[in-house]
């Protein structure tokens, strides 16, 4: 259905190599997009972003290293097992951004307009749903380890990043120029 959503804003340019094939190359021909907030706003923002990141991964990492109770809990660990996914996802799009220069391309844009916060509420909302789970753990009185206070603590850094993210969709939004 979206295969082809982009079609309309590049060509195809035939040429000669050196050895008289031909070589096609894809041009661009889109309009131009840029941020709404300008470049070193959004150069910054992209930044601040990328270490969150970073931030991220650490604190999912370290809730993963010690023995707690809540890793070995289904309605806590899963929740916080698929953060990786948004995480990554919004990873990937931040490192790819941190090379991108103006005026990007409409694929581009869109991820921005799009992707960006969708992938930050994911961050913020499954340790979000994690940490409610440690405090069901807790009302049930369940055996707690030492590990859980860790865990809960890299839970809440995690929410944190993600909460940070989610607020800074609006200084990476895009327009059309």
């Amino acid at each position: 259905m979206a295969r082809g959503r982009y079609i309309k804003d590049y060509r195809i340019v035939e040429s000669l190599n050196g050895r008289g094939g031909i070589r096609l190359e894809t041009e661009y021909i889109g309009a131009p997009y840029f941020f709404a907030c300008g470049a070193e706003k959004a150069g910054k923002c992209r930044k601040l972003c990328a270490g969150l990141c970073l931030l991220g991964w650490l604190s999912f990492v370290g809730a993963l290293i010690p023995n707690s109770a809540g890793m070995r809990t289904l309605y806590v660990s899963l929740p916080f097992a698929f953060t990786a996914l948004p995480l990554g996802l919004m990873t990937s799009l931040l490192l790819s951004a941190l090379r991108l220069k103006e005026p990007m391309e409409h694929r581009m844009a869109d991820r921005f307009e799009n992707r960006f916060p969708a992938q930050a509420l994911g961050i913020t909302l499954l340790p979000g749903v994690s940490l409610a789970g440690e405090g069901v753990m807790l009302l049930l009185e369940k055996q707690m380890l030492p590990g859980d206070g860790i865990f809960a603590l890299c839970a809440a850094a995690l929410f944190s990043c993600g909460l940070a993210l989610f607020l800074q969709r609006r200084t990476l939004r895009t327009r059309k120029g």
